[in-house]
Order: C-alpha cells, then sequence, then structure tokens
C-alpha cells in the first residue's frame, strides 16, 4: 500500500501549515508539557487544507483515508518531534517516490519515543529554536540589544552545527560574534584570564550574556551518552571527555596527578572531578539512567568553575550580566537538537542578580 502524488502533497502542505500554527510566538508564553492535551493530528487536517490522502494497490474499505487515520494511539503534541516524523517521511517519498502506510506510523512512533525518553531524563528540555524564542522575550523586556556572546561549550564539532543552540544565540543575540570560553565538556577552562579578556571587549553601554552548557547525544538505537555521526558505522560517545572520564574511574584507575599531567590537563581535571561524584553515578542504573546522571554532574562541574570567573566588571554603570546554563542534547535522525535550561539570571551592577528561569521557561 502506497501513497500517490497528491499524498505526497497532502503531507508537505500539512507540514508547512502545523510548523506554523504552532511555533512560538511573542503572546505565547505557556510552556509545552508531557502533560498538555496531544495534538489531535485530525484538527492537522483540517489545517493543511489539503484532500484527502489516497492511496494505490487497495482498495479495502478498511484503507485511511487522512493523515489522523494513520495515528491511532500515536497522538503528538510536540512540535519538533512533528517536523521530524514530517522530514522522515518526506525523505522516504523523495528516495522511493513513496511510503507506505507501515512507514508512516513506524516513523511517528519513533519520533514519540525519541521525545518521551528526552522528557523522562531532561524535564523541561524543549528545541533551540524555542530557547532561542524564549531567551529572546526576556532579553526584550530589559531592553537588552547590545550584547557581546560568550559560550562556554565543548568544542566537539556535533555542538555547533547549524541550527544549534550555539549557532542561532551567535547570529540571533551575539550579532554572528562569540567569544569562546569552553574547553572539553564545555567546562569554561579559558577560566579568570579568559572572562577577563571576553568582558573587556563589552562595548560602553552594551551588555554581556554567557551561556555555559555540557553535551550529551542520543544515538540513532536511542541510546545516551552516544551519537550517530555520518560517515560512521557505528555510535560513539558523546560527550567523549565526560563519558570516558567515568569510565576511568568504574576501572579503578588511578587519580591523575594535576601538577604533572601538563599534556592533557583538561582531561585529568575532569577524571579528579567525576571521581568525586562517582557515588551518584554509581547509584544509577546502567543505561540512559547513568548517562544523563553524567550530565548533570558535568554541568555542575563547569557551573562551579564559571562561578568563580564571572564578573560585573565591564560596561558602564547600565551594563548587565545574562548567565543561562544547561545541557545541550545532540538529537538523532531528523530532530533539531533541544536544550534543557537549568539556570538564567541577569546580574546587576549593584550586586543584585534577578532570577529569569520563571519568566523564560516556567515550572515544570
Amino acid at each position: 500500500m502506497m501513497f500517490t502524488a497528491a499524498a505526497t502533497a497532502a503531507l508537505l502542505a500539512l507540514t508547512a501549515s502545523t510548523s506554523e500554527a504552532f511555533a512560538p510566538s511573542n503572546n505565547n508564553a505557556v510552556v509545552r508539557s508531557a502533560q498538555q492535551p496531544p495534538l489531535q493530528m485530525a484538527y492537522l487536517d483540517s489545517l493543511s487544507n489539503a484532500p484527502p490522502l489516497s492511496f494505490s494497490g487497495s482498495s479495502s474499505s478498511a484503507t485511511p483515508s487522512t493523515f489522523g487515520e494513520l495515528l491511532t494511539s500515536d497522538d503528538m503534541n510536540d512540535l519538533c518531534a512533528f517536523n521530524a516524523a514530517s522530514l522522515d517521511i518526506q525523505s522516504t517519498i523523495s528516495s522511493n517516490g513513496g511510503i507506505t502506510a507501515a512507514q508512516i506510523q513506524e516513523s511517528i512512533r519513533r519520533a514519540n519515543e525519541v521525545v518521551s525518553i528526552i522528557r523522562q531524563h531532561f524535564p523541561g528540555a524543549m528545541g533551540s529554536s524555542e530557547i532561542l524564542e524564549r531567551v529572546k522575550r526576556v532579553l526584550d523586556m530589559y531592553n537588552a540589544d547590545n550584547i557581546l556572546l560568550t559560550q562556554s561549550v565543548c568544542p566537539d564539532e556535533i555542538n555547533h552545527e547549524h541550527g544549534d543552540i550555539t549557532d542561532l544565540f551567535i547570529e540571533n543575540i551575539g550579532g554572528g560574534k562569540v567569544f569562546h570560553l569552553g574547553g572539553l565538556a564545555g567546562v569554561p577552562f579559558t577560566g579568570q584570564t579568559g572572562f577577563g579578556a571576553y568582558s573587556a571587549h563589552v562595548a560602553d553601554g552594551g551588555h554581556a550574556f554567557v551561556l555555559q552548557a555540557p553535551h550529551i547525544g542520543m544515538s540513532n538505537d536511542l541510546e545516551l551518552g552516544k551519537y550517530s555521526r555520518d560517515g560512521q558505522d557505528h555510535a560513539g560517545s558523546a560527550c567523549g571527555a565526560a563519558v570516558g572520564a567515568m569510565c576511568h574511574c568504574m576501572a579503578g584507575n588511578p587519580m591523575p596527578n594535576l601538577a604533572t599531567a601538563t599534556a592533557d590537563w583538561q582531561m585529568n581535571f575532569l577524571i579528579q572531578e567525576i571521581g568525586k561524584r562517582m557515588p551518584a553515578l554509581n547509584a544509577c542504573a546502567d543505561g540512559n539512567e547513568k548517562q544523563a546522571e553524567l550530565a548533570r554532574q558535568t554541568h555542575q562541574i563547569g557551573k562551579d568553575m564559571l562561578e568563580q570567573c564571572l564578573s560585573t566588571n565591564f560596561g558602564d554603570a547600565n551594563s548587565m550580566l545574562f548567565v543561562m546554563t544547561g545541557i545541550q542534547i545532540n538529537m538523532p535522525f531528523e530532530f533539531e537538537d533541544y536544550f534543557q535550561p537549568l539556570s538564567f539570571e541577569v546580574r546587576m551592577k549593584d550586586g543584585s542578580v534577578i532570577d529569569l528561569y520563571q519568566e523564560a521557561f516556567g515550572t515544570w
């Protein structure tokens, strides 16, 4: 049973209209959550103004006639999942000239499973584009439009691809510019000297914005802590440094001496810090649970070092320091990368600190 060209057109129209209808807007601060009522695909069919999908190769009266009927119990309430499934469906149609109902259902099921795993282990995580939209709304509230951006993010290339939060922030918050603070696992290894150099570049009357985050991958087999890279027939570790540090400690290997380990100081620092956190990691079941906890522990390592580096000694009396931390999630298949925000605040010259997390991301 194969969709005809008319079905292809309907799917494309459905994707376009749904993305526009459910895209974040400046007037909608509602946080999507697992408790939100499912997005009924019958309603999405009506949004598309597309004709009913037609099938070839079957005369059965039980043949589904709309996209929504193909879902059965697999409703969606996550825009990124819908977009990922739609892109997968389009790719199959483009490659094979058509698609079966079973293939569509599998794309939808797989997208829902990906989101379910992310929601379980990283509550509050959402697509990078939505994170940008919410952060921009807050910055607009503070009239912060002359910002120099710095990022403390792992240098792994999968963290800096088009559409990733790093890329979106550089283009839409930093005006195309960024100062890099981070080393392995997103820890700000440039230290106080690095932050001092960065903040000295902030314009008079300008503001500073810091993004600090470790990362964690999800492979095509839906394993956290791994990533299926282009051109490789197997998934590899992501973040490799964090996973490697944990494996070093789990194997009972000796702790490195930081005073003499100058050739690989960043990695040896991570081993030392992860070693201090092994009780929490050992309490987790192997697999996704342990990998998610490793990302949280790595986030705390980076955030602790960042706190030792931050200063509001830049700009002028009206300059503000925005600090956002979280976990960058390298997603599989056609998904845009997700981001779990864990803190967001602004620091003023008078020493006051305003928590912006609730304003930007709500309660989960």
